[in-house]
């Protein structure tokens, strides 16, 4: 977490016997110990607090909204892909047949403008 090494403790281990003594170092490792103790605790329960806030927040709805629009998605799409090949599929069926060339049909032109039924 700290990067501290084996070398840096063993240089804080004999600064603090120095400085602390050795009658009073056991009492200090122990207050250590208690502190840090209390502070994994501490760190521990506000972790599962959190999580336990989320887990019962609207965000699990969004992550189980997202998975079903996502779902929604991929059946859209698979839909779209199976009609398209269902029209490939009903006008290679029924397309009409050719008309020969000695008929007396004439072919019908797109841009014509068709009235539509529609009186002026």
């Amino acid at each position: 977490m700290f990067d501290i090494g084996f070398w840096e403790l063993l240089v804080i281990a004999v600064v603090l016997l120095l400085v602390m003594g050795p009658e009073r170092l056991p009492e200090v490792a122990k207050q250590a110990a208690f502190f840090i103790r209390k502070a994994r605790q501490s760190v521990y329960r506000l972790r599962s607090e959190m999580k336990s806030e989320i887990d019962g927040t609207p965000f699990a709805d969004i992550e189980a909204a997202k998975r079903e629009i996502s779902d929604f998605k991929n059946d859209l799409k698979q839909f779209g892909r199976d009609l398209a090949d269902s029209a490939e599929n009903k006008v290679g069926v029924d397309k009409p047949s050719r008309v020969h060339e000695d008929a007396d049909v004439e072919p019908i032109d797109p841009t014509d403008n068709v009235d539509n039924g529609k009186s002026n």
